[in-house]
């Protein structure tokens, strides 16, 4: 069917009527509006900055975009699949997109945080009089990385995983918690460190919701509530010591998930209070870690004198 009618003597273009004009002249439009964008490189500078990504099929894109005066545009990808992606590969991109920028432009650079960048930026500095700096962004993610290593928080995260895995895997159970939250969980990525800090938070705010649930008449005259494993999740939803866990790692990521989403947005620069802000966030984990280091010590002496 090439066409659906709207109403009386009216009806919508196909695709294949479509797709060479409109696409054509969309694409006009933004040529245009890169040219316009292209003005303000060599009377604001800019900063080229530089993303990679790697797909479930191994193939690897390297893009390139380029940021100046509050506007950033998309330059170009590149196909890294069966490249070496070392520092001598990185800094030959890197150089064939200041060339293409123009280097008189170009004061900044920021990559990722991985060694081959790293060491890149440093080429590249050595060779153009500009800056380069490690992404913000990725930079917080990696501390999120490191402190999902510490036992005591992956053992939260493997209980919250397990919470949600329980209930998301149980049709029936799913509607139940859907009618007592009034809404759904956030579920733990693989990939990106800050979904810890997501599905705790999701967690904490159903608390009551999930209490309710398992303490229900629905969940007692269910068979899930005589399954073993029903049982250790009922326990764990109504044992006080795991929402107190939850509540910790909550605290300590909290500090850097609020500094990531103020990095990442595009409204006004943020550099000139990144600094102010990480100095806040340390002083406030190095005050959580000392409340929590005192409250294990006060628990101790307690078991020591029973």
């Amino acid at each position: 069917m090439s066409s659906i009618i709207l109403g009386q003597g009216v009806a919508t273009s196909s695709p294949y009527e479509i797709k060479h004009k409109y696409l054509d002249m969309e694409h006009t439009d933004m040529q245009a509006y890169v040219e316009k964008v292209k003005e303000d490189w060599g009377v604001y500078g800019c900063t080229i900055m530089s993303d990679g990504w790697t797909g479930p099929t191994r193939l690897s894109i390297i893009n390139f975009m380029v940021y100046s005066n509050g506007k950033t545009i998309f330059l170009k990808s590149v196909d890294a699949s069966n490249k070496t992606k070392d520092a001598k590969y990185i800094a030959k991109l890197l150089k064939d997109v200041i060339k293409e920028v123009g280097p008189s432009n170009v004061v900044h650079i920021v990559t990722d945080n991985g060694s081959a960048f790293v060491k890149a930026g440093e080429m590249m500095m050595e060779r153009y009089p500009f800056y380069w700096t490690p992404c913000a962004a990725h930079c917080i993610d990696l501390i999120f990385e490191d402190i999902g290593k510490q036992e005591s928080v992956v053992n939260v995260i493997n209980k919250a995983r397990k919470l949600t895995n329980y209930i998301y895997n149980h049709g029936w159970l799913l509607a139940q918690m859907r009618i007592f939250c009034q809404g759904d969980l956030v579920r733990p990525g693989a990939t990106r460190f800050a979904t810890n800090y997501i599905t705790i938070n999701s967690i904490l705010n159903k608390k009551v919701g999930l209490r309710q649930l398992f303490t229900s008449e629905e969940w007692y005259n269910s068979r899930f509530s005589e399954s073993q494993e029903g049982k250790r999740i009922e326990s764990r939803v109504l044992d006080h010591r795991f929402w107190d866990a939850m509540e910790g790692v909550q605290s300590i990521y909290e500090p850097l998930y609020s500094i990531l989403r103020i990095v990442d947005i595009e409204v006004v620069p943020t550099m000139p209070i990144f600094y102010d802000m990480f100095h806040i966030m340390k002083e406030k984990i190095s005050k959580l870690k000392g409340h929590y280091a005192n409250i294990a010590k006060t628990r101790h002496l307690k078991h020591v004198g029973t």
